[in-house]
Formats: C-alpha cells, structure tokens, sequence
C-alpha cells in the first residue's frame, strides 16, 4: 500500500508544483500590470490551495503506511542522527505545512482585500513564499518521475 500512496503522492506534487506557479504568476502579473482582478485569478489560488490540501492529505496517509516512518518512530535518537530519515521524519513535513498555511492564508487576505491591487499583492506574496517553500523542500532527489 506504501508504494501505491508513495506514487500518486510523487504524481501530484507536478500538479501542487504548476499550480502553485500558474497562481503567483497570474497574481504577480495582475500585480504588476495594475490589472482588474478576475474570476480566473481567483480559480488559480483556489485551485492551488486545493491541490496543495490534496497532497496534504496523501502525506499524512503516507506518513502512516510508510516503512521508513515506522523505523523512525521505533529509534528516534537514531532517526534524528540520520539525515534522510530525519527529512522525512521532521523537516519535510513541518515545511511543507508551513506552505500549506501560506497558501490557505495568502486565500483569506485575498478574500478579504478590498482593492484588485491588493488581491494581487497579497496572492503574490503568500503563494510566491508558498510555492519556493514547496520548491525548495521537494525531495529532489527521488524519481521526478515514478516507475
């Protein structure tokens, strides 16, 4: 089951990825461009704080079926002395729920801003810090790809 879960988790992090992307840039362009915020900007945050709770979701199922969290848990002080275990034990999933309170925060200053420029200004900073914390704690160096 582990390996199942592990798969469709490494497949939507390309979706959480180009979500997240088309949404800052959509917002940073609006922000930019002094443009009229639209409905489809709005689908763009939404559509990534959606992915991105999916993909919470997955994790935390993960987190539970996975063999590696298991040996973790059975040996923490050896767990916390091993750099790869102690990424996915701690460090990738506090930053990664650090990203997904960004975006559910950068989502509410949105809908409550009262201008389209602070819209835009507030969807770029939230989901722009959102998105290169999801970027930059991504296990690289698994498969971009599962077989």
């Amino acid at each position: 089951m582990s390996n199942n879960v592990l798969l469709l988790h490494n497949l939507i992090r390309w979706a959480v990825v180009l979500a997240g992307v088309w949404a800052v840039f959509r917002s940073w362009r609006g922000w930019m461009s002094r443009g009229v915020w639209t409905p489809a900007d709005m689908q763009a945050g939404r559509v990534y704080v959606n992915v991105i709770s999916l993909q919470f979701v997955l994790g935390l199922v993960l987190y539970a079926v996975s063999p590696l969290i298991r040996s973790g848990m059975a040996d923490m002080g050896n767990a916390m002395r091993t750099p790869s275990v102690r990424y996915f034990l701690v460090e990738h999933v506090v930053m990664m729920l650090v990203s997904i309170a960004l975006a559910h925060i950068g989502l509410a200053k949105v809908k409550k801003a009262t201008s389209d420029s602070s819209r835009f200004q507030s969807a770029t900073i939230w989901w722009g810090i959102s998105v290169a914390s999801v970027l930059g704690f991504i296990p690289w160096n698994r498969p971009w790809w599962p077989m």
